[in-house]
């Protein structure tokens, strides 16, 4: 099965959903580190133990966001997010968690094996009536951190219509200005913020999502920008639908039957058998793992595959 037809299998929107505590709270992710976080939360479910594992396929991650990664990034970005440190005020004080509590590259299998800190788990597990949901595609879709974050915000607000916001909170949240004055303010002028981070985010988010933002100037203190409002609308978007809902196997068939065919194995009944067997299954994927190691070496990896499965 090809990737566009993999894109294809869902007909109804698969949605993320994201707690209103965790969207509030102030933190500084990477492109890179959010794309692997989107990815985490899409696999997330309603009843899902302290010990449950979230595996993340690297292949999904850039055919979604058309953007490639390679090893030492990915490793880099998981590291930072075990480091990462979200603050939530909470009734009775604040809590400081790490946003995740490890990190597992299974080898040969271009996946990633991540589990979330207990103390997180309630706030992105147990969703109940408090949360926000946003499409995974769209916001994967985006290359700028502060689009991505942005529409998180948008998506809270989006029944409402419109959200308010005083731009030195914007600045803060978007981890422009450091609260504790230690690191320089990032695009301090208002023409700077306006032309580098506020309007080429809402303008990727117009163009890729399932949103339409405009903004206003609401209030000035003499001749600085003191409030910006935001205008929210939603439009029936038509995107490719990604089936992350789909059962782990069924994910695990899909990514095993594309690497047989980047080989060269394309026969349907040859690829059944396989897939049907646990057992092959296993000897596919070591043999597979010992032809991305010796690619050079081998000439014909079809014909190698087939001479070590002895089929």
């Amino acid at each position: 099965m090809g990737s566009m037809e993999q894109l294809e299998i869902k007909e109804t929107k698969i949605q993320v959903r994201h707690h209103n505590v965790i969207t509030n709270a102030r933190h500084e992710l990477s492109a890179v580190q959010l794309d692997i976080y989107f990815m985490m939360l899409s696999r997330l479910k309603p009843g899902d133990s302290k010990d449950t594992k979230y595996i993340i396929s690297v292949k999904e991650i850039e055919e979604l966001t058309g953007r490639q990664w390679n090893y030492q990034q990915l490793r880099e970005a998981t590291a930072g997010l075990i480091g990462k440190v979200f603050e939530i005020e909470e009734e009775d004080g604040l809590l400081q968690v790490a946003m995740m509590s490890s990190a597992k590259y299974l080898k040969g299998q271009g996946r990633i094996q991540l589990s979330i800190a207990e103390d997180l788990k309630p706030y992105l597990v147990d969703l109940k009536n408090n949360f926000t949901s946003f499409q995974l595609f769209c916001v994967l879709s985006m290359t700028s951190k502060y689009a991505k974050w942005l529409y998180v915000q948008f998506s809270r607000w989006k029944d409402l219509g419109a959200m308010t916001f005083e731009v030195e909170q914007l600045r803060y949240r978007l981890n422009l200005k450091d609260p504790s004055g230690k690191a320089p303010e990032q695009y301090k002028q208002w023409g700077q913020f306006k032309d580098y981070v506020l309007e080429p985010a809402i303008r990727q988010i117009n163009e890729v999502s399932d949103l339409r933002v405009a903004y206003a100037v609401t209030e000035k203190k003499g001749k600085s920008i003191h409030k910006l409002t935001f205008t929210i609308k939603m439009v029936s978007h038509v995107q490719t639908v990604i089936p992350f809902e789909s059962e782990e196997l069924d994910r695990e068939a899909a990514q095993l039957k594309g690497r047989l065919r980047d080989i060269g194995i394309l026969d349907t009944n040859l690829i059944n058998k396989i897939l049907n067997s646990t057992e092959l299954r296993k000897k596919a994927n070591k043999c597979l793992y010992d032809i991305s190691l010796r690619r050079k070496d081998i000439i014909n990896p079809g014909g190698y595959f087939r001479t070590t499965l002895g089929i």
